[in-house]
């Protein structure tokens, strides 16, 4: 089976058609989003006078079999996160001002100072507001998990820096707890995908590479126009390939 994968769309449907377009040449069975549907602020993309939040949700919903929201996401949304990395968020924390959540948090988190929240319709508000932090899905008889980052924060709203192959530690854990061989997720912005495995740590940039059959975790790259080169990516879950493509 095919799976096309989406993550860190941030609002661009002009990137995401193009993505989609290619991951429908590419004739995949499913397609996959990993998070960041929305979230969108001014330094970081350039395509301000084309973003749509509803438009992008609308599009994720009719075409991804399996979704799971991003830091982003959940802040639209109004949610605290459920993997929330040992950080305790008061019950009032959305009725916060932004000085008092600097004051509590003491940069820790995300805070989205920045960031222009999208005006979504109540349907697209409650879809974000239902979707699981993570799904373990069996496929092929392989059964992955999917994320947008690495757990304990599943989601991304930490401030946290990967530094060291260590830092992956917890997610393999978390991994063998739900007995997936296979990890996938976003957050990070690859230009290309990472491959974490037993041999280390390796770095592709957009171009296909066929996988070991070992417990192994992909992060993906970003769909949005900006700072980092964009793209999709692909898994065979039969040959073990995965492709990811530049999106220009």
């Amino acid at each position: 089976m095919k799976l096309g994968f989406l993550s860190d769309i941030h609002e661009d449907i002009v990137s995401l058609k193009k993505g989609l377009d290619l991951l429908y040449k590419e004739q995949c069975d499913r397609i996959i989003c990993l998070g960041d549907i929305v979230g969108f602020s001014n330094p970081y993309y350039p395509f301000g006078d084309s973003k749509d939040a509803n438009g992008c949700i609308d599009m994720v919903r009719e075409s991804c079999a399996i979704v799971v929201p991003g830091n982003h996401d959940l802040f639209s949304a109004g949610r605290i996160p459920e993997f929330n990395a040992g950080i305790d968020y008061p019950d009032n924390w959305f009725s916060l001002d932004i000085a008092a959540r600097m004051d509590l948090m003491k940069g820790r988190i995300w805070l989205y100072e920045k960031e222009i929240v999208p005006e979504l319709t109540e349907e697209n508000l409650l879809y974000l507001q239902s979707l699981p932090e993570y799904q373990a899905v069996v496929i092929d008889d392989c059964k992955i998990l999917f994320t947008h980052f690495l757990f304990p924060d599943v989601s991304g709203s930490l401030r946290k820096r990967i530094d060291d192959i260590y830092d992956y530690r917890a997610h393999f854990l978390f991994m063998r707890k739900n007995n997936c061989n296979l990890s996938f997720a976003g957050h990070m912005h690859k230009e290309g995908f990472e491959v974490i495995n037993r041999k280390g740590y390796q770095e592709y940039r957009f171009k296909k590479k066929k996988l070991e059959k070992s417990e192994s975790f992909i992060g993906l790259p970003s769909l949005a126009s900006g700072h980092n080169k964009n793209g999709v990516a692909v898994f065979d879950t039969e040959s073990f390939e995965i492709q990811a493509f530049r999106i220009k």
